[in-house]
């Protein structure tokens, strides 16, 4: 087993349970190789360098972590068998796959070794394991400081959230979700495949499953007045189209155009600023471990 942790990462608990995770892998027969990483995006170059000789990679750290695991695996011949330990603020991906936040009982749904086959976004040239999206409130998990998310938790996100309220960029785009397309200045994209968003559930009407090759799509187009919000609102609660603003639908592919670059979050990292994406659902690309 390759075992890569980020130090940093949420409140740091790991790293002062470092042995006892190591003790449980060993004393379950694994042969473990242990390496923290010391730099952004070090943990890409580490299974682009070593996983391939590995029958399991696990990682801790929290959702940016995964992000870079899985993109560090797709393009390996052979992966490795991939398990996760969340040590984040909010850890969207181990809430939607029933992994606890407790270390060792993470590490316990490691040994019990329940396998799935789950999908994989890819956007563009890269990958992402849950959420792709732009707009409102979905830079906050990458603007909101690392000091104030150890000493506040989901409160930080929250409150970063809550002091940008009222300054709310719109973006005149088009898209084509599947075979039906789509044109506004919209608020808010999702691009999502996961149970979780934001620490927030996703109600259960809307369906999500992780392995069914769809994306959950959510589009919110800019209201005019409190009443056009509060339909807005009712919609994103109740996942239904309750507003003519508010565009829901499941797709395999979503063709993105803009007319000025816009800034994406993918997994609840930035992602960079784009004109054009082409956004794909990866059936079952993956197989990893789950609660």
């Amino acid at each position: 087993m390759l075992f890569i942790f980020n130090p940093k990462s949420g409140t740091q608990k790991l790293p002062d349970r470092l042995f006892d995770v190591c003790n449980a892998f060993t004393a379950a027969g694994f042969l473990v190789t242990v390496y923290p990483t010391q730099a952004a995006n070090q943990l890409v170059a580490i299974c682009h360098q070593l996983a391939s000789d590995f029958d399991y990679l696990v990682v801790s750290g929290g959702d940016g972590t995964v992000s870079d695991a899985i993109n560090a695996l797709m393009p390996m011949q052979k992966r490795p068998i991939f398990g996760f330990i969340p040590s984040g603020t909010v850890n969207d991906f181990a809430q939607s796959l029933n992994i606890p936040t407790f270390i060792p009982a993470a590490v316990d749904i490691i040994l019990q070794g329940k396998k799935n086959r789950l999908d994989v976004g890819r956007f563009n040239d890269r990958h992402f394991v849950y959420v792709a999206a732009f707009g409102l409130f979905t830079d906050v998990s990458y603007s909101t400081s690392q000091t104030a998310k150890n000493w506040l938790g989901k409160l930080a996100y929250f409150l970063e959230g809550a002091r940008r309220i009222w300054d709310m960029p719109t973006f005149a785009c088009d898209f084509q979700i599947d075979d039906d397309y789509i044109q506004g200045d919209f608020v808010l994209g999702v691009v999502a495949n996961t149970h979780s968003i934001a620490g927030m559930k996703m109600p259960k009407n809307i369906d999500a499953h992780m392995d069914d090759g769809l994306f959950e799509v959510i589009l919110v187009q800019r209201p005019e007045g409190i009443i056009q919000s509060q339909e807005v609102l009712a919609s994103l609660l109740t996942q239904e189209e309750k507003s003519p603003l508010v565009t829901i639908r499941k797709a395999k592919r979503v063709a993105f155009h803009a007319y000025e670059a816009v800034p994406w979050t993918l997994d609840g990292d930035y992602g960079g600023d784009f004109y054009r994406a082409e956004i794909e659902n990866l059936h079952q690309a993956v197989e990893i471990i789950t609660g």
